[in-house]
């Protein structure tokens, strides 16, 4: 496979804190990756700087052989979509999708055209004339999805965008972006804090905390072989066992070697 997104020791502070550390990653072309961790641990951070919303304060991002590390948000190649869907309440559906398309300098048709095929192909076809306001929250947020990939994007970047949705509505709504993402081959980074989440739609995770990685492998991977006691607590339930060791080849558990 070939590399899409290069980080390389990646630093963020704010003030005298530090956001992230050092961070290092290198992301496929056509990846499904899940930023994964607990409030705080910098995985949102992370997802900024590589849109241009948090510049950083060192290191590299290189996406697609070109040095994006310190350009603004519009000279770079991604679509973005938020927890809170973020359409306009006073423009239609499909104004809502043509926008970005009509500043992209496309012809009234030519956006016309390409939001239909995106209203078809997200399940709302007869959706265009509606207001957001007229819209359940999954259905926003799948306007919100298709106003970001028909931009033809190179990257999808997901901040937490299942969160505010019912379970439901979340669990359909997980199973239609990865369709989605599979069929188109985009390559694709979600943030999240649910474990679930990230273990059902990930080609891989990566599990943060205190802006650092610790750990990015598959599902299976970091599920079976969490490479430290932070990862194996946060990503499923376990039950620890106090040892010492004793020997090369000997440890004593409780009072039995």
């Amino acid at each position: 496979m070939s590399t899409y997104l290069q980080i390389d020791k990646l630093c963020k502070h704010f003030g005298q804190f530090t956001a992230l550390k050092n961070i290092s990653l290198t992301i496929n072309k056509g990846e499904f990756i899940c930023f994964l961790g607990p409030s705080g641990c910098g995985k949102t951070t992370l997802l900024r700087a590589i849109a241009g919303m948090d510049i950083a304060s060192s290191g590299h991002i290189i996406q697609d052989g070109k040095d994006t590390t310190f350009l603004a948000p519009e000279k770079r190649d991604f679509g973005i979509v938020f927890q809170s869907y973020a359409l306009f309440p006073n423009l239609t559906v499909s104004e809502n999708i043509a926008l970005g398309l009509r500043n992209q300098g496309k012809s009234h048709q030519a956006a016309s055209n390409i939001v239909t095929y995106w209203l078809e192909l997200i399940g709302l076809p007869d959706s265009g004339e509606k207001y957001p306001s007229q819209l359940s929250g999954g259905q926003q947020q799948r306007i919100a999805l298709a106003r970001a990939l028909a931009l033809s994007p190179g990257l999808l970047l997901l901040d937490e965008p299942l969160s505010a949705l019912d379970a439901k509505v979340r669990t359909h709504l997980r199973d239609e972006i990865c369709q989605l993402q599979r069929k188109l081959g985009i390559t694709t980074i979600m943030v999240t804090h649910d474990q679930e989440e990230a273990l059902s739609m990930a080609d891989r995770i990566v599990v943060m905390n205190h802006g650092v990685i610790e750990q990015v492998g598959t599902p299976e991977e970091i599920y079976q072989n969490p490479a430290s006691r932070f990862v194996a607590e946060f990503v499923g339930s376990m039950n620890f066992i106090d040892a010492s060791v004793v020997s090369e080849d000997k440890i004593r558990i409780g009072e039995t070697l």
